[in-house]
């Protein structure tokens, strides 16, 4: 075999291997959104059971980020006397500080998926109308991507869940998918506490 073919087979080998191994990770990946499907719906399923619905919501929410490779996430409600968005639970650089930071219901991202009741994907928020930037001046925070859904609760928007920050890539209709499941878990957590956020 003539040396030019064998350095043509080395290099073919050695893009199968690559090939395979990204095909292996996005399997991995592939299988890790199935359990996690699983594991909220059936969340959302024993809910009501659930001693402090909140609390097991908060699982879910942490497990979603890290399935969806989201470095920053969290849950803000409505307050109805107010008609604010206050963050009730936050996890990732600001956990610490964004819990009781209200909003207000039509700023942003999440006031726009709230007022419209629709899911919504920002792989590049500063080039997106709808962003503020509000939040990350404030805290010397940088948001690269994000995706927020409305929370619904007897067939109106009681709160928005947002991921944030993926990296490296960008958010997917599967990430919408999962955080869509996300919801329907916050929603049986609300109707397990009778609608009361605490």
């Amino acid at each position: 075999m003539s040396t030019q073919a064998m350095r043509f087979l080395q290099m073919e080998s050695a893009r199968l291997q690559k090939e395979n191994k990204a095909l292996q990770e996005q399997i991995e990946l592939l299988q890790r959104y199935i359990d996690t499907m699983g594991e909220l719906h059936r969340a959302a399923d024993r809910m009501s059971s659930e001693k402090s619905p909140l609390s097991a919501f908060d699982q879910c929410l942490v497990d979603t980020m890290r399935v969806v490779g989201a470095s920053d996430g969290s849950f803000a409600h409505l307050d109805p006397k107010t008609d604010e968005l206050v963050f009730t639970l936050v996890h990732g650089m600001l956990e610490k500080r964004l819990i009781g930071l209200r909003i207000k219901r039509d700023q942003g991202v999440a006031g726009w998926a709230m007022e419209n009741g629709e899911a919504v994907t920002v792989n590049e928020p500063r080039q997106d109308w709808r962003f503020s930037s509000e939040v990350d001046d404030e805290f010397s925070f940088l948001t690269r991507s994000l995706i927020c859904a409305p929370v619904m609760w007897q067939g109106r928007p009681v709160g928005v869940i947002e991921l944030l920050n993926k990296e490296p890539q960008k958010f997917s209709k599967s990430d919408v998918t999962m955080l869509s499941l996300l919801c329907d878990v916050a929603t049986a957590a609300l109707t397990a506490m009778g609608s009361r956020v605490s």
